[in-house]
């Protein structure tokens, strides 16, 4: 069960709208929380980004695609998407310490 602070922190995050539409100079597209797991780590310690359903769960998203047919397609990464998500909360990213 998430505390009040996290539920706060993922409506924040969701009320961003897609990250990749954004990206994609697509508009904002209401969104869904999308957890960005490596090595089947924990999903309430995953960092998250905002995806629009189609992003999220669709034939051209993170899920029908895979993480690699996702990288492929887009040309960038959750990561990537992760780091622009960072910089619209104010956060910082932390992303040079990711190795992939």
């Amino acid at each position: 069960m998430a505390t009040k602070s996290e539920r706060l922190y993922l409506s924040r995050v969701a009320n961003l709208g897609c990250i990749l539409c954004r990206h994609l100079n697509m508009g904002t597209k209401d969104a869904e929380i999308h957890h960005i797991r490596r090595f089947g780590g924990k999903r309430s310690l995953a960092p998250v980004i905002p995806l629009c359903p189609e992003h999220h769960r669709g034939n051209t998203g993170v899920h029908g695609l895979g993480a690699k047919g996702f990288e492929k397609h887009y040309s960038l990464t959750q990561w990537d998407l992760l780091e622009q998500t960072k910089s619209l909360l104010g956060e910082t990213t932390g992303a040079e310490n990711i190795e992939e």
